[in-house]
């Protein structure tokens, strides 16, 4: 039989589902990809130099894997200031992961109907994906080794 332990971390309205490494089944929120709409979406890409870079990409495409990545995805808008101060953390996240995750930005100004769908109530909204389900979430700036210590968890 294979432990498994869950916990939360509260942190004001910050609420975080995840799991200890090692557990080969990932805690999921019960929230899959399916039927979610498509919509524009960036991925964030570690260019030959180093620099961080955004290509655009169907959202359905870059979220419903079948590889072991996670995939992290950055509910923002840019009047949005809490939004743009989690950005420099989730680059750095990404330079950190490379290519064991994804980070997919999707604007919710235009992409009403993907955060509707995937129930994104306030922003900055981070849900992260497994194999198209969500295992992990958390509203609100988190500090970059927070986010860091949640990704590790959910390997």
């Amino acid at each position: 039989m294979k432990v498994q332990d869950y916990f939360r971390l509260h942190i004001g309205v910050l609420i975080v589902l995840c799991a200890v490494p090692g557990c080969n089944n990932l805690p999921t929120t019960g929230t899959s990809i399916a039927g979610t709409p498509d919509g524009v979406a960036e991925i964030l890409v570690v260019t030959a130099s180093g620099e961080m870079a955004l290509e655009e990409i169907g959202f359905l495409e870059a979220v419903d894997r079948k590889d072991q990545k996670l995939v992290l995805i950055d509910f923002w808008a840019p009047w949005c200031g809490p939004c743009r101060q989690l950005s420099p953390a989730l680059e750095a996240t990404k330079k950190k992961w490379g290519d064991k995750l994804e980070v997919v930005k999707v604007n919710v100004d235009d992409n009403q109907d993907i955060a509707r769908h995937l129930g994104v109530n306030g922003i900055p909204d981070v849900r992260i994906f497994s194999h198209g389900t969500q295992v992990g979430e958390f509203v609100g700036v988190m500090p970059l080794d927070e986010i860091d210590g949640l990704l590790r968890s959910l390997q």
